[in-house]
Protein backbone atom coordinates (compact mmCIF):
# COMPACT_ATOMS: atom_id res chain seq x y z
CA UNK A 1 0.00 0.00 0.00
CA UNK A 2 1.67 3.63 -1.02
CA UNK A 3 1.40 5.82 2.22
CA UNK A 4 -0.41 9.03 0.43
CA UNK A 5 -1.91 9.21 -2.54
CA UNK A 6 -1.89 12.56 -4.14
CA UNK A 7 -4.70 13.87 -5.94
CA UNK A 8 -4.25 16.72 -8.61
CA UNK A 9 -7.69 18.25 -10.44
CA UNK A 10 -6.70 19.54 -13.48
CA UNK A 11 -8.30 22.19 -16.63
CA UNK A 12 -6.15 24.24 -19.23
CA UNK A 13 -3.07 24.81 -17.06
CA UNK A 14 -0.57 24.50 -18.98
CA UNK A 15 0.98 27.36 -17.50
CA UNK A 16 1.93 26.11 -14.46
CA UNK A 17 1.22 21.91 -14.15
CA UNK A 18 4.75 21.09 -14.78
CA UNK A 19 6.11 22.89 -11.77
CA UNK A 20 3.56 21.41 -9.48
CA UNK A 21 3.84 17.78 -10.90
CA UNK A 22 7.51 17.60 -10.64
CA UNK A 23 7.48 19.33 -6.74
CA UNK A 24 5.19 15.74 -6.17
CA UNK A 25 7.40 13.79 -7.55
CA UNK A 26 10.49 15.11 -5.99
CA UNK A 27 8.85 14.44 -2.84
CA UNK A 28 11.49 12.89 -0.19
CA UNK A 29 8.34 10.59 0.53
CA UNK A 30 8.90 8.15 -2.47
CA UNK A 31 6.06 5.81 -1.61
CA UNK A 32 3.10 7.40 -2.63
CA UNK A 33 1.08 7.45 -6.01
CA UNK A 34 0.19 10.74 -8.15
CA UNK A 35 -3.51 10.62 -9.15
CA UNK A 36 -3.78 13.47 -11.62
CA UNK A 37 -7.26 14.06 -12.97
CA UNK A 38 -8.06 15.76 -15.92
CA UNK A 39 -11.50 17.68 -17.07
CA UNK A 40 -10.66 17.44 -20.81
CA UNK A 41 -7.33 20.28 -21.23
CA UNK A 42 -6.87 21.53 -24.88
CA UNK A 43 -4.44 23.91 -23.96
CA UNK A 44 -1.20 21.44 -23.94
CA UNK A 45 -1.63 20.67 -20.20
CA UNK A 46 -2.80 17.03 -21.61
CA UNK A 47 -0.01 15.93 -23.57
CA UNK A 48 2.59 17.11 -20.87
CA UNK A 49 0.62 14.65 -18.53
CA UNK A 50 0.70 11.92 -20.06
CA UNK A 51 4.62 12.24 -20.55
CA UNK A 52 4.74 12.15 -16.93
CA UNK A 53 2.58 9.20 -16.99
CA UNK A 54 4.88 7.26 -19.56
CA UNK A 55 8.06 8.63 -17.29
CA UNK A 56 6.51 7.83 -13.74
CA UNK A 57 5.10 4.47 -12.77
CA UNK A 58 3.79 6.59 -9.76
CA UNK A 59 1.60 9.00 -12.22
CA UNK A 60 -1.56 7.68 -13.14
CA UNK A 61 -3.72 10.05 -15.51
CA UNK A 62 -7.10 9.87 -15.79
CA UNK A 63 -10.07 11.64 -17.52
CA UNK A 64 -13.06 13.43 -16.12
CA UNK A 65 -16.24 14.38 -18.44
CA UNK A 66 -17.32 17.32 -16.11
CA UNK A 67 -15.40 20.25 -15.66
CA UNK A 68 -15.43 20.49 -11.79
CA UNK A 69 -12.70 20.56 -9.58
CA UNK A 70 -15.53 19.10 -7.15
CA UNK A 71 -16.00 15.80 -9.05
CA UNK A 72 -12.49 15.68 -10.56
CA UNK A 73 -11.40 15.31 -6.87
CA UNK A 74 -13.53 12.82 -5.87
CA UNK A 75 -13.03 10.84 -9.07
CA UNK A 76 -9.21 10.90 -7.00
CA UNK A 77 -10.31 9.84 -3.74
CA UNK A 78 -12.30 6.93 -5.40
CA UNK A 79 -9.18 5.47 -7.16
CA UNK A 80 -6.49 6.12 -4.51
CA UNK A 81 -5.02 3.60 -2.69
CA UNK A 82 -2.78 5.21 -0.22
CA UNK A 83 -2.86 4.87 3.88
CA UNK A 84 -3.20 9.08 3.41
CA UNK A 85 -4.78 11.54 0.51
CA UNK A 86 -3.56 14.71 -0.07
CA UNK A 87 -4.07 17.33 -2.58
CA UNK A 88 -2.67 19.48 -4.59
CA UNK A 89 -3.84 22.22 -6.75
CA UNK A 90 -2.53 22.54 -10.15
CA UNK A 91 -1.45 26.33 -10.26
CA UNK A 92 0.50 25.47 -7.12
CA UNK A 93 3.87 23.43 -5.37
CA UNK A 94 4.94 21.59 -2.86
CA UNK A 95 8.15 22.14 -0.55
CA UNK A 96 10.30 18.50 -1.04
CA UNK A 97 9.70 17.71 2.57
CA UNK A 98 6.35 18.51 2.90
CA UNK A 99 4.64 14.56 2.76
CA UNK A 100 7.38 13.23 4.75
CA UNK A 101 6.83 14.93 7.59
CA UNK A 102 2.95 15.09 7.68
CA UNK A 103 3.25 11.23 7.23
CA UNK A 104 5.37 10.91 10.26
CA UNK A 105 3.30 13.10 12.32
CA UNK A 106 -0.11 11.05 11.26
CA UNK A 107 1.08 7.31 11.71
CA UNK A 108 3.06 8.27 15.25
CA UNK A 109 -0.12 10.38 16.26
CA UNK A 110 -3.12 7.78 14.63
CA UNK A 111 -4.47 11.25 13.60
CA UNK A 112 -7.84 11.68 11.07
CA UNK A 113 -5.85 14.75 9.55
CA UNK A 114 -2.75 16.83 10.43
CA UNK A 115 -2.56 20.13 8.15
CA UNK A 116 0.22 22.83 7.94
CA UNK A 117 0.60 26.22 8.11
CA UNK A 118 2.11 27.59 4.07
CA UNK A 119 3.38 30.26 1.76
CA UNK A 120 1.05 32.34 -0.48
CA UNK A 121 3.16 33.70 -3.61
CA UNK A 122 3.07 35.79 -6.50
CA UNK A 123 5.78 36.31 -9.42
CA UNK A 124 7.59 34.42 -11.53
CA UNK A 125 10.62 31.71 -10.05
CA UNK A 126 13.12 34.97 -10.19
CA UNK A 127 10.83 37.64 -8.58
CA UNK A 128 8.54 35.92 -6.30
CA UNK A 129 7.05 37.24 -3.08
CA UNK A 130 6.33 35.10 -0.48
CA UNK A 131 3.88 35.44 2.66
CA UNK A 132 3.38 32.62 5.45
CA UNK A 133 0.03 31.98 6.83
CA UNK A 134 -0.07 30.64 9.69
CA UNK A 135 -3.83 28.83 10.15
CA UNK A 136 -3.99 29.16 14.18
CA UNK A 137 -2.38 32.80 14.50
CA UNK A 138 -1.03 34.08 17.30
CA UNK A 139 -4.13 33.35 19.66
CA UNK A 140 -3.63 29.52 18.94
CA UNK A 141 -0.02 29.44 18.80
CA UNK A 142 -0.19 26.69 21.65
CA UNK A 143 -1.82 24.11 20.14
CA UNK A 144 1.18 23.95 17.16
CA UNK A 145 2.10 20.33 17.13
CA UNK A 146 -0.90 18.99 19.98
CA UNK A 147 -2.97 16.45 19.19
CA UNK A 148 -6.98 17.76 19.75
CA UNK A 149 -10.47 17.32 19.23
CA UNK A 150 -11.62 19.82 16.86
CA UNK A 151 -14.99 19.74 18.26
CA UNK A 152 -13.41 21.65 21.30
CA UNK A 153 -12.01 24.33 18.94
CA UNK A 154 -14.83 25.22 16.72
CA UNK A 155 -13.27 28.96 16.43
CA UNK A 156 -10.06 27.57 14.20
CA UNK A 157 -12.77 27.59 11.22
CA UNK A 158 -12.33 30.82 10.80
CA UNK A 159 -8.63 30.10 9.51
CA UNK A 160 -8.28 26.76 8.81
CA UNK A 161 -9.78 27.60 4.99
CA UNK A 162 -8.25 25.28 3.08
CA UNK A 163 -7.98 21.40 2.07
CA UNK A 164 -4.51 21.38 0.22
CA UNK A 165 -2.21 21.95 3.26
CA UNK A 166 -2.70 18.61 4.95
CA UNK A 167 -3.18 14.72 4.81
CA UNK A 168 -5.68 13.06 5.53
CA UNK A 169 -6.81 9.29 6.71
CA UNK A 170 -8.38 7.75 3.48
CA UNK A 171 -10.10 5.14 6.06
CA UNK A 172 -11.39 8.52 7.96
CA UNK A 173 -12.68 10.35 4.48
CA UNK A 174 -14.12 6.93 3.64
CA UNK A 175 -16.13 6.11 6.71
CA UNK A 176 -17.58 9.63 7.12
CA UNK A 177 -18.32 9.83 3.76
CA UNK A 178 -16.55 12.76 2.73
CA UNK A 179 -16.80 14.06 -0.73
CA UNK A 180 -16.90 17.75 -2.18
CA UNK A 181 -19.67 19.52 -4.04
CA UNK A 182 -19.32 18.38 -8.00
CA UNK A 183 -20.80 22.10 -8.97
CA UNK A 184 -19.26 23.66 -11.76
CA UNK A 185 -15.60 24.92 -12.14
CA UNK A 186 -13.68 25.02 -8.96
CA UNK A 187 -14.83 27.84 -6.42
CA UNK A 188 -15.39 27.29 -2.72
CA UNK A 189 -15.51 23.61 -3.23
CA UNK A 190 -13.11 22.92 -0.76
CA UNK A 191 -15.09 24.84 1.99
CA UNK A 192 -17.32 21.23 2.40
CA UNK A 193 -14.63 18.88 2.32
CA UNK A 194 -12.90 21.23 4.86
CA UNK A 195 -16.42 21.64 7.38
CA UNK A 196 -16.97 17.66 6.65
CA UNK A 197 -13.70 16.98 7.92
CA UNK A 198 -13.67 19.21 10.85
CA UNK A 199 -16.64 18.10 11.85
CA UNK A 200 -16.29 14.22 11.93
CA UNK A 201 -12.58 14.12 13.27
CA UNK A 202 -11.58 13.26 16.76
CA UNK A 203 -7.79 13.23 16.30
CA UNK A 204 -6.16 15.90 14.64
CA UNK A 205 -2.93 18.22 14.22
CA UNK A 206 -1.52 21.94 12.90
CA UNK A 207 1.78 22.09 12.66
CA UNK A 208 3.92 24.87 11.33
CA UNK A 209 6.19 22.88 8.53
CA UNK A 210 7.52 23.90 4.89
CA UNK A 211 4.73 23.01 2.79
CA UNK A 212 2.55 24.27 0.10
CA UNK A 213 3.28 27.59 -1.99
CA UNK A 214 -0.16 28.80 -2.71
CA UNK A 215 -0.54 30.92 -6.12
CA UNK A 216 -2.59 34.29 -5.66
CA UNK A 217 -1.71 35.99 -8.80
CA UNK A 218 -3.39 33.52 -11.11
CA UNK A 219 -6.39 35.48 -12.94
CA UNK A 220 -8.24 32.77 -14.49
CA UNK A 221 -9.10 31.35 -10.81
CA UNK A 222 -12.46 30.83 -10.34
CA UNK A 223 -12.25 32.71 -7.11
CA UNK A 224 -11.73 35.91 -9.83
CA UNK A 225 -15.43 35.04 -11.68
CA UNK A 226 -17.86 37.41 -11.20
CA UNK A 227 -20.14 34.24 -10.80
CA UNK A 228 -18.57 33.83 -7.42
CA UNK A 229 -21.31 34.89 -5.16
CA UNK A 230 -23.41 32.04 -7.11
CA UNK A 231 -20.81 29.01 -5.88
CA UNK A 232 -20.68 30.77 -2.54
CA UNK A 233 -24.56 30.19 -2.09
CA UNK A 234 -24.20 26.98 -3.86
CA UNK A 235 -21.83 25.20 -1.44
CA UNK A 236 -23.45 26.97 1.27
CA UNK A 237 -26.64 24.92 0.64
CA UNK A 238 -24.45 21.64 0.07
CA UNK A 239 -23.00 22.25 3.64
CA UNK A 240 -26.57 23.00 4.97
CA UNK A 241 -27.96 19.73 3.63
CA UNK A 242 -25.18 17.85 5.10
CA UNK A 243 -25.49 19.19 8.82
CA UNK A 244 -29.35 18.47 8.49
CA UNK A 245 -29.04 14.82 7.17
CA UNK A 246 -26.38 13.91 9.66
CA UNK A 247 -28.44 15.86 12.48
CA UNK A 248 -25.08 17.77 13.31
CA UNK A 249 -25.64 19.18 16.68
CA UNK A 250 -22.38 20.88 17.68
CA UNK A 251 -24.25 24.43 17.30
CA UNK A 252 -20.98 26.25 18.68
CA UNK A 253 -19.54 24.94 15.04
CA UNK A 254 -22.82 25.37 13.13
CA UNK A 255 -22.29 29.23 14.18
CA UNK A 256 -18.89 29.75 13.45
CA UNK A 257 -19.74 27.85 9.97
CA UNK A 258 -23.11 30.14 9.74
CA UNK A 259 -20.26 33.18 10.52
CA UNK A 260 -17.89 32.47 7.92
CA UNK A 261 -20.25 32.04 5.08
CA UNK A 262 -21.74 35.59 5.69
CA UNK A 263 -18.57 36.69 5.64
CA UNK A 264 -17.83 35.37 2.16
CA UNK A 265 -21.30 36.55 0.97
CA UNK A 266 -21.18 39.76 1.80
CA UNK A 267 -17.17 40.18 0.74
CA UNK A 268 -18.69 39.07 -3.17
CA UNK A 269 -22.00 40.78 -2.99
CA UNK A 270 -19.78 44.25 -2.65
CA UNK A 271 -18.41 43.09 -6.25
CA UNK A 272 -21.78 43.40 -7.72
CA UNK A 273 -22.97 46.10 -9.84
CA UNK A 274 -25.94 47.63 -9.32
CA UNK A 275 -29.07 45.62 -8.08
CA UNK A 276 -30.85 46.90 -11.06
CA UNK A 277 -27.84 45.25 -13.15
CA UNK A 278 -27.91 42.36 -11.76
CA UNK A 279 -28.69 39.17 -13.26
CA UNK A 280 -31.62 36.99 -12.28
CA UNK A 281 -29.44 34.28 -11.74
CA UNK A 282 -27.46 36.08 -9.35
CA UNK A 283 -30.92 37.26 -8.06
CA UNK A 284 -32.38 33.78 -7.57
CA UNK A 285 -29.15 33.27 -5.82
CA UNK A 286 -29.51 35.94 -3.22
CA UNK A 287 -32.84 35.09 -2.09
CA UNK A 288 -31.73 31.35 -1.34
CA UNK A 289 -29.07 32.71 0.52
CA UNK A 290 -31.62 34.72 2.29
CA UNK A 291 -34.24 31.56 3.13
CA UNK A 292 -31.25 29.63 4.06
CA UNK A 293 -29.51 31.47 6.37
CA UNK A 294 -32.64 32.95 8.06
CA UNK A 295 -33.55 28.85 8.61
CA UNK A 296 -30.36 28.29 10.21
CA UNK A 297 -30.16 31.79 11.94
CA UNK A 298 -33.04 30.70 13.91
CA UNK A 299 -32.64 27.43 14.61
CA UNK A 300 -29.60 28.88 16.58
CA UNK A 301 -29.27 28.90 20.28
CA UNK A 302 -29.07 32.51 21.54
CA UNK A 303 -26.00 31.48 23.79
CA UNK A 304 -24.11 30.84 20.00
CA UNK A 305 -25.42 33.52 18.67
CA UNK A 306 -23.90 36.00 21.43
CA UNK A 307 -20.78 33.79 21.65
CA UNK A 308 -20.25 34.72 17.63
CA UNK A 309 -21.76 38.17 18.21
CA UNK A 310 -24.48 37.43 15.70
CA UNK A 311 -27.49 38.84 18.11
CA UNK A 312 -25.56 42.26 17.05
CA UNK A 313 -24.48 41.71 13.65
CA UNK A 314 -25.88 45.02 11.42
CA UNK A 315 -24.73 42.74 8.02
CA UNK A 316 -26.95 39.84 9.82
CA UNK A 317 -30.24 42.24 10.59
CA UNK A 318 -30.26 44.08 7.41
CA UNK A 319 -29.90 41.29 4.81
CA UNK A 320 -32.75 39.56 6.75
CA UNK A 321 -34.97 42.52 7.06
CA UNK A 322 -34.33 45.35 4.57
CA UNK A 323 -32.67 44.03 1.56
CA UNK A 324 -32.31 48.13 -0.12
CA UNK A 325 -30.49 48.90 3.10
CA UNK A 326 -28.54 46.23 2.75
CA UNK A 327 -27.68 46.77 -0.67
CA UNK A 328 -26.67 50.33 0.28
CA UNK A 329 -24.75 49.45 3.19
CA UNK A 330 -22.42 46.86 1.53
CA UNK A 331 -21.88 49.56 -1.43
CA UNK A 332 -20.53 51.88 1.01
CA UNK A 333 -18.53 49.36 3.26
CA UNK A 334 -17.13 48.47 -0.37
CA UNK A 335 -16.43 52.27 -1.37
CA UNK A 336 -14.97 53.06 2.16
CA UNK A 337 -12.68 50.15 2.77
CA UNK A 338 -11.43 51.00 -0.86
CA UNK A 339 -11.09 54.63 -0.17
CA UNK A 340 -9.17 54.05 3.10
CA UNK A 341 -6.80 51.64 1.47
CA UNK A 342 -6.10 54.18 -1.45
CA UNK A 343 -5.10 56.89 1.13
CA UNK A 344 -2.83 54.44 2.98
CA UNK A 345 -0.65 53.46 -0.37
CA UNK A 346 -1.08 57.43 -1.56
CA UNK A 347 0.34 58.63 2.08
CA UNK A 348 2.91 55.81 2.06
CA UNK A 349 4.19 56.88 -1.59
CA UNK A 350 5.25 60.08 -0.60
CA UNK A 351 8.51 58.71 1.33
CA UNK A 352 11.35 56.30 -0.75
CA UNK A 353 11.84 54.48 2.62
CA UNK A 354 9.74 52.83 5.05
CA UNK A 355 9.52 50.63 8.53
CA UNK A 356 6.95 48.49 9.00
CA UNK A 357 6.98 47.98 13.10
CA UNK A 358 5.37 44.88 13.82
CA UNK A 359 7.25 41.94 12.65
CA UNK A 360 3.90 39.54 13.19
CA UNK A 361 1.06 38.71 10.73
CA UNK A 362 -0.34 42.52 10.18
CA UNK A 363 2.86 43.11 9.52
CA UNK A 364 4.22 40.78 6.70
CA UNK A 365 0.44 41.04 5.44
CA UNK A 366 0.93 45.31 5.40
CA UNK A 367 4.16 44.45 2.91
CA UNK A 368 2.42 41.97 0.83
CA UNK A 369 0.04 44.04 0.20
CA UNK A 370 2.84 47.40 -0.65
CA UNK A 371 5.14 44.89 -2.71
CA UNK A 372 2.17 43.43 -4.31
CA UNK A 373 1.16 47.51 -5.12
CA UNK A 374 4.58 48.08 -6.73
CA UNK A 375 6.35 50.05 -3.70
CA UNK A 376 9.49 49.15 -3.27
CA UNK A 377 10.20 51.43 -0.54
CA UNK A 378 10.26 49.55 3.06
CA UNK A 379 13.75 48.74 4.02
CA UNK A 380 13.18 46.70 6.91
CA UNK A 381 10.99 45.40 9.74
CA UNK A 382 11.33 46.68 13.13
CA UNK A 383 10.06 45.51 16.43
CA UNK A 384 10.24 45.76 20.74
CA UNK A 385 10.49 42.14 20.82
CA UNK A 386 14.42 41.14 21.17
CA UNK A 387 14.39 37.71 20.07
CA UNK A 388 13.48 38.25 16.90
CA UNK A 389 16.39 41.05 15.90
CA UNK A 390 18.88 40.20 13.53
CA UNK A 391 16.43 37.44 12.08
CA UNK A 392 15.19 37.92 8.08
CA UNK A 393 11.13 38.12 7.72
CA UNK A 394 10.51 38.17 4.22
CA UNK A 395 13.81 38.81 3.02
CA UNK A 396 14.38 42.08 5.43
CA UNK A 397 16.12 42.31 8.67
CA UNK A 398 13.89 42.75 11.85
CA UNK A 399 16.30 45.77 13.85
CA UNK A 400 15.49 47.18 16.92
CA UNK A 401 13.65 50.12 16.96
CA UNK A 402 16.59 52.77 18.42
CA UNK A 403 19.05 51.48 15.30
CA UNK A 404 16.93 53.10 12.46
CA UNK A 405 18.36 55.89 10.30
CA UNK A 406 15.29 58.07 10.78
CA UNK A 407 15.33 61.11 8.31
CA UNK A 408 12.72 60.73 5.95
CA UNK A 409 11.60 57.39 6.48
CA UNK A 410 8.19 56.58 7.36
CA UNK A 411 7.32 54.20 10.39
CA UNK A 412 4.57 52.19 9.41
CA UNK A 413 2.91 50.65 12.79
CA UNK A 414 1.23 47.52 12.10
CA UNK A 415 -0.07 46.52 16.14
CA UNK A 416 -3.42 47.34 16.20
CA UNK A 417 -3.10 46.37 19.99
CA UNK A 418 -0.33 48.52 21.30
CA UNK A 419 -0.96 51.44 18.72
CA UNK A 420 -1.02 54.34 20.87
CA UNK A 421 2.14 52.86 23.32
CA UNK A 422 4.30 52.38 19.90
CA UNK A 423 3.27 56.03 18.80
CA UNK A 424 4.44 57.10 21.63
CA UNK A 425 7.63 55.50 21.99
CA UNK A 426 8.25 56.83 18.83
CA UNK A 427 7.09 60.39 18.89
CA UNK A 428 9.61 59.93 22.18
CA UNK A 429 12.49 58.76 19.64
CA UNK A 430 12.18 61.97 17.63
CA UNK A 431 9.94 60.55 15.26
CA UNK A 432 7.47 63.82 13.51
CA UNK A 433 4.20 62.70 13.84
CA UNK A 434 3.91 62.93 10.06
CA UNK A 435 6.14 59.93 9.97
CA UNK A 436 4.15 57.64 11.75
CA UNK A 437 0.79 55.80 10.50
CA UNK A 438 -1.09 53.02 11.11
CA UNK A 439 -0.70 49.84 8.38
CA UNK A 440 -4.15 49.07 7.13
CA UNK A 441 -6.36 46.04 8.53
CA UNK A 442 -5.78 43.33 5.60
CA UNK A 443 -6.52 40.12 5.64
CA UNK A 444 -2.88 37.64 4.88
CA UNK A 445 -4.94 35.87 1.84
CA UNK A 446 -6.33 39.01 0.24
CA UNK A 447 -2.80 41.32 0.68
CA UNK A 448 -1.36 39.65 -2.44
CA UNK A 449 -4.07 39.75 -4.84
CA UNK A 450 -5.34 43.59 -3.83
CA UNK A 451 -4.76 45.64 -6.65
CA UNK A 452 -5.27 49.77 -6.77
Amino acid sequence: MKKVSVIIPVYNGVKYIAECVDSVIAQTLKEIEIIIVDAGSTDGTLETLENYEKNDERVHLFHSDKKSMGYQTNMGIREASGEYVGFCEADDYLAPAMFERLYKLAKSNELDFVKSDFDMFIGDKEERIFLNYRILGSAGRQLYGEVICPSDYPDILYRDVNMWNGIYSRQFIQNNFIRLNETPKAAFQDMGFIFQTFMSADRIMYVHEDANRYRRDNTSSSVYDQKSLLFIVQEYEYIYQILNERDHRNKRMEAVIFKRFLGLFCGFYRQLPEWEDTTAEVKCAVEKFKRLLGEFYRALGYGEQVCEKLNTSIEMELFLQDHSTFDCYERWAEKSRRRNINDFLEYVNKYKKAVIFGAGERGTSCYGFLKKNHYEGVICFCDNNSSLWRNKLMGLEILPPDEILKDEVLFIVANVDFWREIDRQLRHMGIKPENICRSIDIDPHNALEFNL
